[in-house]
């Protein structure tokens, strides 16, 4: 017997013709996403190599990225409950925590510590920190890297107090402190790549100390600053689509692999979905360390932002991580990407 397309079709034999996307989008409860994404690979990374290689439609979902400028945006969107996915840091899950919003994170992204940090303008010469007391240092109001000058003060006995802190924007700053207008700049990446780049002198990343001229890279449990990227859902969607969203943890783990394994490859595709020049992505990329996880790490950074996030009253109480963070939707995948567990 000859089988032509209409009778294979009659016999609802053309079934295997859908292909194994749409069998994977079986459990899926719903293939359409939206993603608040930050168009930088600290919080960025994984969405844009996922994207660019289409990993998300190997998974059965169909995942339309939101670009925006900073995790101050997700805040305002999700916070708003105009979206149900977006990522961002550490400091934006403590709000929404220190809020009662029922959004939690499902993963980290990336530990960004080494983003983070202070350049000391050129022509500054400090023989030792206490000689930061007087100093002028252009910094961002609302972001934590001011606690780094705290760490500081402790572990080199000064006083932080007597530093003068003025509040302006990034390309500000970085612009002030190459003009000797201020004597250094708090601030994040790409933005102390560039004032190095100008003769500026990195002092201290997040995890990293340059006060005597080399690199002493701190223990983890002394680390000057603790921050994580992360991704966050709505509670609603952790519990009636857990299986959307685990298609999207697939796709963003091996997405994560290629930044990890095959750089060039990588690269390639952050930097046509970024749009950030090439040298300036390679420090950002490079500083960075990208991993899918729920891990004591990452609530030691939880922790760390809570402490800051009470210091400026952005929130009237620390929440709890149990209250945070969702192992739910790693558990799916694969349990091993939980190591923190939710206390009893």
């Amino acid at each position: 017997m000859r089988i032509t397309r209409r009778t294979a079709l009659a016999a609802g034999l053309a079934m295997p013709a859908l292909g194994p996307t749409r069998a994977r989008a079986a459990g899926i409860e719903q293939t359409a996403v939206e993603v608040i994404g930050v168009r930088d690979p600290q919080l960025g990374a994984q969405l844009a190599v996922a994207d660019q290689l289409g990993f998300f439609k190997e998974q059965g979902i169909d995942v339309t990225i939101r670009w925006t400028q900073s995790a101050a945006d997700t805040l305002t969107i999700m916070g708003g409950g105009s979206a149900h996915i977006g990522v961002g840091g550490s400091f934006t899950q403590v709000v929404f925590g220190g809020q009662k919003l029922p959004i939690r994170t499902i993963t980290a992204l990336a530990d960004i510590a080494e983003t983070q940090g202070f350049v000391l303008s050129p022509g500054v010469k400090l023989a030792h920190p206490r000689e930061l007391e007087g100093k002028r240092l252009a910094f961002t109001q609302g972001n934590s890297q001011v606690v780094l000058l705290a760490k500081l003060a402790a572990m080199f006995q000064f006083d932080a107090s007597k530093i003068v802190l003025v509040n302006m924007n990034q390309s500000e700053g970085v612009v002030a402190a190459s003009k000797g207008d201020v004597h250094g700049l708090l601030g994040w990446q790409p933005n102390l790549f560039r004032l190095v780049g100008m003769g500026g002198t990195m002092y201290c990343t997040g995890g990293t100390l340059f006060t005597t001229g080399t690199a002493q890279v701190m223990p983890e449990e002394s680390k000057p600053l603790y921050n994580h990227s992360t991704l966050m859902a709505s509670q609603d969607w952790i519990d009636n689509k857990p299986n959307t969203l685990a298609a999207l943890l697939k796709a963003l783990l091996k997405a994560n692999a290629v930044i990890n394994d095959d750089r060039p490859r990588a690269m390639t595709a952050l930097q046509r979905m970024l749009r950030i020049d090439a040298e300036a992505l390679t420090v950002m990329v490079d500083a960075n360390k990208y991993a899918l996880g729920i891990t004591p790490s990452l609530i030691a950074s939880h922790r760390f932002q809570s402490e800051w996030a009470l210091n400026i009253k952005r929130i009237p109480a620390a929440p709890r991580p149990e209250d945070c963070f969702s192992t739910k939707i790693l558990d799916l995948i694969d349990p091993a990407l939980s190591t923190w567990k939710a206390a009893a």
